[in-house]
């Protein structure tokens, strides 16, 4: 009789009937358990007072990012009436972006409190397509960056190998390099060097820099969490102590009114193919980090949190994109969920969805006040590389962090090394760059973009010969079956760098399986243990001459399931506390196979 393989991805947490044999395992909760340290939860209504606070804590921070809008629209040479406008419009799309994320609509949305801030990652990005096509360009660009974003989020689960650690984090790692140096250039006011305040201009950033990394390493509470935005408005204190802030910046302030909607009829969209790869490289690490932001709020709302939820993962990430597609039809350089508000909710612990309408109003309510952007556009440009400087270091020490939360093996030495050479050569050697054809500026026009092509083509090269297995014949006879399969398992997970809590995880799962077979006899000889890893998952497969153990599930089986179908079923409750994330079974004739794969 010959069955196809019957796979149960992802395991389900059905309650079972355990063997006589073994003892029952605690069933894995569907509903997150409610962190002790929360003062309101994820579906808590705060009073309207605490509401209406909490949302202005979060608004206090996402405005200082709203610069990056103001300096788009100077650098594609907009008025500054049409500078203050594109703010608004920016808080308008803020807002929509965080209700968006905080609800779930179909496949839209976390349904976590995650606002988006617009994000340092496009700033490069839209900078060039500013200098280059104006704010038109920048529209039509983002909304492009969006689409791609949205569609990464669809193709998630599948990218895993072509995006691993290593290669996220390098790619995070890069925009930030690229960030931090554009901080630099207007830190040291390269571009006007002969300026005779050119000293005077350079200790303000200084100081502003200081007051950031030094509330960020020995602050405490929010005054921590909030260094660069208590940062950014020292720096302007100290702007307009030294003369930085002119008589016509405070006459540009002045003349703005205070009520007016914002108004979006200098919007326009252009496209240009040769700014596809850097935005399209931009749309990917912001989904990245919308991944790391979404897992985060995951575990901050569920004090049983073991594993990301991949589809609210998902569905967080595709709200994301759309939120960039947004931003991009009213000018807006490029949103992304931003960590700095998450961390808020720790601090706070308030992470209340109703904290989004909050958030929406302020954003709304300033929107209408042309005066907050006029003031954002006095911002003088050292202070704004001082606080690009800050978060360019951010991001690449982030990224370095998620570069390293694995051990780096010699492929991957190899990989981020030539990647990081060839990207620096851009900068250290650019006429050889200029000789190029045209059709190849898209891919070698800017340092991020030679990073992330050389580095994801490596990786895609070195994944050849990349899984490693290991075999082991377990005999039965000795009675020592799941001592030998541990010692062996344990040696080759110390070889393969396993994390401890995957292979424990993988231990323990092999071992209730195999417990299993031989108390109820369904093995007729030695069992076969198959281990492979890839640096990505790990697969044990059992094989043997016998019979599928049978589990017995409390729910009702559907008709016309055969053994293996049942088995699979059931073990995917039965291992419900330490379970793998697919399950394939099969027997032919009396060949029987079982592998379970883990994600690590």
């Amino acid at each position: 009789m010959s069955v196809s393989p019957v796979s149960t991805s992802p395991v389900s947490g059905s309650s079972v009937d355990s063997l006589p044999e073994i003892p029952a395992r605690p069933l894995r909760r569907d509903q997150p358990e409610r962190p002790p340290d929360l003062i309101y939860g994820l579906n808590d209504r705060p009073p309207l007072a605490h509401l209406v606070l909490l949302g202005a804590q979060h608004v206090a921070v996402i405005c200082p990012y709203l610069v990056f809008v103001a300096l788009i629209a100077q650098a594609s040479g907009a008025s500054s009436v049409v500078a203050s406008h594109a703010v608004g419009l920016g808080m308008v799309a803020i807002a929509l972006a965080t209700l968006l994320q905080a609800h779930r609509l179909g496949p839209v949305g976390s349904g976590y409190l995650a606002p988006p801030v617009v994000s340092a990652i496009y700033f490069a990005s839209a900078l060039n397509a500013a200098r280059y096509g104006g704010l038109g360009l920048v529209c039509g660009m983002v909304a492009f960056a969006g689409l791609v974003e949205a569609i990464f989020a669809g193709a998630l689960p599948r990218m895993r190998r072509v995006f691993p650690p290593l290669v996220s984090g390098f790619i995070v790692l890069a925009v930030g390099m690229e960030l931090g140096l554009i901080g630099v250039r207007g830190f040291l006011g390269i571009s006007d060097l002969h300026d005779p305040n050119l000293p005077t201009h350079i200790g303000a950033a200084g100081l502003t820099l200081a007051v950031m990394v030094g509330l960020g390493v020995w602050g405490k509470g929010l005054p921590r969490l909030l260094c660069g935005l208590i940062g950014l408005a020292f720096g302007m204190l100290i702007a307009v102590a030294v003369g930085m802030v002119t008589g016509k910046d405070t006459a540009a302030i002045g003349a703005r009114p205070w009520f007016e909607l914002p108004d979006p009829r200098f919007l326009s969209y252009r496209f240009e193919p040769s700014l596809m790869v850097p935005f399209a490289i931009a749309a990917l690490a912001s989904g990245l980090r919308a991944v790391g932001v979404i897992t985060t709020c995951q575990r901050i709302n569920d004090a049983s949190w073991r594993r990301p939820d991949l589809k609210g993962i998902r569905s967080g990430v595709l709200a994301d994109g759309i939120a960039c597609l947004i931003g991009g039809c009213v000018a807006t350089p490029g949103m992304s969920a931003a960590p700095s508000l998450v961390g808020i909710q720790k601090v706070t612990g308030a992470s209340s969805r109703y904290i989004a309408y909050a958030i929406a109003g302020w954003l709304v309510l300033f929107a209408c006040v042309p005066k907050v952007g006029a003031a954002l556009l006095a911002l003088p440009l050292p202070i704004i590389g001082a606080a690009l400087v800050f978060n360019g270091a951010s991001m690449l020490v982030g990224g370095i962090q998620i570069v390293m939360s694995r051990p780096v093996t010699m492929r991957g030495t190899f990989i981020v090394g030539i990647s990081l050479l060839f990207a620096l050569s851009r900068r250290v050697y650019p006429e050889f760059f200029a000789l190029l054809p045209s059709w190849s500026h898209a891919l070698t026009d800017s340092m991020l973009s030679i990073a992330v092509v050389v580095c994801v083509a490596l990786n895609l090269v070195f994944l050849i010969g990349e899984r490693q297995t290991q075999v082991m014949v377990l005999d039965s006879e000795d009675g020592k079956i799941l001592s030998r399969f541990d010692d062996k398992f344990r040696v080759q997970a110390k070889i393969w760098q396993l994390n401890e809590a995957d292979a424990a995880r993988a231990e323990t799962s092999a071992n209730e399986l195999l417990h299993l077979i031989e108390d109820g006899g369904h093995a007729d000889g030695p069992v076969t243990a198959s281990i492979s890893y890839d640096d990505l998952d790990l697969t044990i497969a059992l094989r043997y001459k016998g019979t599928l153990p049978f589990v017995a599930s409390e729910q009702r089986t559907p008709r016309g399931m055969v053994e293996e179908q049942i088995f699979a079923a059931g073990l995917a409750g039965f291992l419900s506390s330490v379970y793998p994330d697919r399950i394939n079974s099969q027997q032919k004739d009396h060949n029987c196979e079982i592998s379970m794969a883990f994600q690590t």
